[in-house]
């Protein structure tokens, strides 16, 4: 059971977080369209291009000292080698 003080202060809580949410969600609104009336003056080839350059940025980046283990070759032999090695096993 709750008291009255208790039932004042989840009341209260929720208020503000309500509020608090509100104004958030206006910002957010007043910064995308902000931010959309000043993208209706680029070209839309430059806005395309933005994904190019992120990802140059991210290569660029990157490891520098990748190893590549899979790419060790092998010392070349002969056949005649690889033959008597076989033959020598049995």
């Amino acid at each position: 059971m709750k008291t009255a003080s208790l039932q004042y202060i989840d009341t209260t809580v929720k208020n503000s977080l309500h509020v608090s949410y509100e104004s958030e969600i206006n910002t957010l609104n007043n910064i995308a369209s902000y931010t959309m009336k000043k993208l209706t003056n680029v070209s839309p080839f430059i806005l395309l291009l933005i994904p190019v350059f992120v990802m140059m940025i991210f290569a660029l980046t990157g490891p520098s000292n990748m190893t590549r283990g899979g790419e060790i070759a092998a010392k070349a032999t002969s056949a005649n080698q690889v033959a008597e090695t076989a033959f020598q096993g049995r």
